[in-house]
């Protein structure tokens, strides 16, 4: 009996003691977006390349609150396999509630309207990603993981 007793005091802290959550990896929450802006007419890229209308280094994604400006951090960076910078990886974090505007230039802005998801989960706390950039007040651009187009 007491045999019997030792085994399933064993056997209840063993199994009280398994952390379903202790070796998950976690995805943490998407600020980020990875956009190519190219020709309406001709699906030319008008930020890197030669057809090149705008200069990367002059791009700004930022919004306004009151007196405030939020930049955003954006960077270019290689395209799988191209070996040259092609996309502007942007970070829309803190999660912006106002449009952000995406200056082009000094004569070129437009605007982005971002729609966040958050969730929770059962192991990794609550999660927020990008579900859809608004562009221009008029076309949604659906965010999934990948590179995602503004057609100008």
């Amino acid at each position: 009996m007491k045999k019997q007793l030792l085994f399933l005091l064993v056997l209840t802290i063993t199994f009280a003691s398994c952390n379903l959550c202790a070796n998950l990896d976690c995805i943490s929450s998407n600020y980020f977006s990875q956009l190519r802006i190219i020709s309406k007419a001709d699906d030319k890229d008008l930020v890197f390349g030669s057809t090149s209308v705008y200069d990367k280094t002059k791009i700004k994604f930022y919004t306004l609150s009151g007196n405030d400006t939020t930049f955003f951090d954006c960077t270019s960076i290689k395209y799988p396999g191209s070996g040259y910078d092609s996309i502007l990886y942007v970070n829309f974090y803190p999660e912006a509630t106002t449009p952000v505007f995406m200056k082009l230039s000094d004569s070129d802005t437009d605007t982005l309207a971002i729609t966040y998801y958050s969730y929770n989960t059962k192991c990794c706390g609550r999660i927020t990603e990008i579900e859809k950039l608004r562009y221009n007040n008029s076309i949604d651009i659906v965010m999934s993981r990948g590179i995602h187009e503004i057609r100008k």
